[in-house]
């Protein structure tokens, strides 16, 4: 029994270590080219990776890319990953990880006013956590750091986050409405891509790059895009949206990790006591009583 659920996870958890290695691989990736075309070259190689399994996937709904909910959280994702892009050029992977997976309380508090779900204290109470765990990372609990640097890509990593919280929600309120997950996430890559070009055309000022950047912008593409978002799919369709937040865990741990090994970050101690609240946080707002779990197969994304 309990190696039947591990098979069943398995694609969520693959999932979760891949997204983990994106920040590792987009902080290099921005060290080797512009972060806005960084941002293109991902999507492009992920647009490309999809032809076959648009193949394998039969039934894509191509009347998906017509929808203007589509399209808008498509736009939210193209200003997410530039933010995450740009801010990684001035702070660490590892601060990125924890700055822009924070989203999950975010995506709690967006939802009790998007899709109606309740306002509880443990939510109220990891929101708080969040908060002082994000000042303590971004700041290495000293005040006067207000302002560096380091704060402006903390702050647009941070910015990130919030914006993927507004992009999940609208995205489980389009799944919700019968949307299929396959179609939707696809729509959204390509849109993504499409949104995305003349936005390097006009704010990359430089379009040069080397083997090492288009190596990034091909694993992010082809691996933290395409195959994560499809392994995602599949968690999502097995187990449904309760207990698919344990690939976001997952994927915190996995940056940090990834971070000490191939990029040597040592985390400070205000990294290490800010992103242990932002965990908390995480796993607070995550784990579901009983009761909550019987009202979330209510307002869970439609599976297929």
């Amino acid at each position: 029994m309990k190696v039947r659920e591990f098979g069943i996870e398995l694609p969520l958890l693959a999932a979760g270590v891949i997204w983990g290695s994106s920040f590792v691989t987009g902080k290099i990736g921005v060290e080797h080219m512009d972060p806005v075309l960084f941002s293109l070259l991902r999507y492009v190689f992920a647009t490309m990776s999809i032809v076959p399994l648009l193949l394998l996937f039969k039934h894509f709904d191509r009347s998906v890319m017509k929808s203007p909910i589509v399209f808008l959280i498509a736009a939210l994702n193209t200003l997410a990953i530039n933010m995450q892009n740009i801010g990684m050029t001035m702070t660490t992977a590892t601060n990125t990880v924890l700055l822009v997976d924070i989203n999950v309380v975010f995506i709690a508090i967006l939802a009790v006013y998007v899709l109606r779900e309740r306002m509880t204290r443990r939510l109220m109470a990891g929101l708080i956590l969040a908060l002082v765990g994000v000042f303590i990372t971004s700041t290495n609990g000293d005040i006067s750091s207000l302002g560096g640097g380091s704060m402006v890509g903390d702050l647009l990593a941070f910015g990130a986050g919030i914006t993927w919280a507004f992009y999940v929600v609208y995205l489980t309120k389009t799944l919700k409405s019968g949307t299929a997950i396959v179609s939707g996430t696809f729509a959204i890559i390509i849109w993504t891509t499409i949104i995305q070009l003349p936005i390097t055309l006009l704010y990359a000022p430089d379009l040069s790059t080397d083997g090492t950047g288009l190596a990034m912008a091909l694993y992010t593409g082809v691996f933290c895009t395409t195959i994560a978002f499809t392994l995602y799919s599949f968690g999502l369709r097995s187990l449904g949206a309760t207990k698919t937040s344990i690939a976001l865990l997952i994927e915190i741990v996995f940056g940090m990790l990834f971070a000490v090994i191939f990029l040597s970050e040592i985390p400070t101690i205000g990294t290490v006591a800010g992103g242990l609240l932002i965990l908390i946080a995480v796993i607070l707002i995550s784990v579901k009583t009983k009761k909550e779990k019987e009202v979330g197969k209510e307002v869970a994304p439609a599976q297929e």
